[in-house]
């Protein structure tokens, strides 16, 4: 039987946040099995998981918002499976990944005169829950115009009438040209440079490391082409090689790249490894260019206010050798521009705003009113879950960032070499308008088969 509000305990009503009930058929649970890294690589994830078929409701005020309905394959309900890596296998609330049977917009919340739509089969439920970072750098994404921002939002998660606490529900990174990441079907693809790569089926090797290799999110495994293949093998190719052949521009979307960067530097990402580095490619066309369209799990940020990200810093990452060589100063000059654009449009004051703000919101009120029995229920103190504390440390976070990023951008800025006048009317580079290629030389521009261009 489908769970209502009667059902469940009076003492988890009236929190204030959404309560999200899912009952599985025959109530079994969703299972895995931890796995540890085969000697020489690092992390620990989960395999064998097996789904369960489920039907959810979502209650919003104690009032139902959405049911998915008794599950019924393609038209109804939902299935729920075990999800992530170390979130998976080092603690008992696991993290799931939720399969709608019927596209469905979960997220109560959308922009003045958004008028996009946002319904999808796939979203999932994150269990990081003990810190409000994870909102606080979604906003940050959205504020410097990512090219997608997931939407997030805490709610209460029962399971087979069981409370299991405090989840974040939010969409993931998958293919949808109307609302997540815009490929086409037949020719673009989302890669990952993937610490976890030894937990999947298919992966390619990185030519710059051997901790990380590239991995499928799209297109899956099963439907990958011979053609599409050899493909991404090839663009991953030029990728890696694109810096120390001076020819970076005409492989990544260098604005896209910067922007993914410097989000990083912003929030002040630690775990390079860890934070999901996806690539994404919309088709062949020639003005199609490999772009970084998303950031996904940081967990590792706002820990050290007066260091770079190592997304920056780690010579193991494609990004970082473009602060490293000194050919790249198309890339430094589109970076500075980037810090200069955001910080004008007060993307520091703006998050101070956020972060001051987000305790008396209704999702604020309600992490607090709820943290004591999610403490309760996973056996913490409930001393340690303070919403206004939390807060104020992302606070104080963007306070202190915020001089120390402008003197550190200032020195890139201070160091980028002007061509002379002699070296720009010589110089043979490639641009990209609209979907077209062209070749400026001598301050002249050809077509690729070398006819002039006026």
């Amino acid at each position: 039987m489908a769970q209502t509000t009667t059902e469940i305990p009076e003492q988890y009503l009236g929190l204030g946040l959404p309560l999200i009930c899912i009952t599985t058929v025959d109530g079994e649970e969703p299972t895995s099995t931890g796995i540890m890294h085969p000697a020489g690589f690092n992390g620990a994830s989960i395999t064998d998981v097996v789904a369960k078929e489920a039907r959810m409701k979502i209650f919003r005020d104690d009032t139902l918002w959405y049911d998915s309905g008794e599950y019924l394959k393609d038209e109804a309900g939902i299935k729920i499976k075990h999800r992530g890596n170390t979130s998976a296998y080092c603690y008992e609330n696991k993290p799931f990944k939720l399969k709608l049977q019927k596209k469905a917009d979960l997220i109560d919340f959308h922009e003045e005169g958004d008028t996009v739509n946002r319904k999808s089969k796939d979203w999932v439920l994150l269990n990081c829950s003990f810190s409000i970072r994870t909102a606080f750098v979604y906003q940050v994404e959205k504020i410097i115009e990512m090219e997608y921002a997931p939407r997030v939002e805490y709610v209460n998660v029962f399971i087979n009438n069981d409370y299991r606490g405090i989840y974040i529900l939010s969409e993931n990174v998958k293919r949808d040209k109307d609302c997540r990441v815009d490929v086409d079907k037949d020719e673009g693809y989302i890669i990952e440079l993937n610490a976890y790569f030894w937990n999947e089926t298919y992966s390619i090797p990185s030519k710059l490391t051997g901790f990380l290799q590239w991995t499928l999110k799209y297109p899956d495994v099963e439907d990958l082409t011979e053609e599409m293949e050899a493909n991404i093998r090839s663009d991953i190719s030029r990728l890696e090689t694109s810096v120390s052949n001076d020819d970076y521009p005409e492989v990544i979307d260098v604005r896209s790249v910067a922007r993914w960067i410097l989000l990083h530097d912003i929030v002040g990402t630690y775990d390079p490894a860890g934070c999901n580095i996806f690539v994404a490619r919309k088709n062949r066309e020639p003005s199609s260019l490999m772009r970084m369209p998303v950031a996904w799990d940081m967990d590792s940020s706002m820990l050290y206010p007066k260091q770079w990200s190592r997304t920056h810093t780690e010579l193991g990452l494609f990004f970082s050798r473009l602060f490293a060589n000194e050919k790249c100063q198309d890339f430094l000059e589109t970076y500075v521009d980037e810090w200069n654009r955001v910080s004008q449009s007060g993307v520091m004051e703006r998050m101070r705003q956020v972060c001051q703000a987000f305790p008396s919101t209704p999702q604020g009120q309600g992490l607090a009113r709820s943290y004591p029995l999610h403490a309760i229920r996973w056996g913490f103190d409930p001393a340690i879950f303070d919403v206004e504390a939390f807060s104020q440390s992302c606070y104080e976070w963007f306070v202190e960032r915020e001089p120390w990023l402008n003197d550190q951008i200032s020195e890139l800025a201070d160091g980028i070499r002007i061509p002379s006048v002699a070296e720009r009317r010589i110089a043979t580079r490639k641009v990209i308008q609209g979907r077209h290629l062209y070749i400026i030389k001598d301050g002249k521009t050809y077509s690729p088969d070398g006819k002039r261009v006026k």
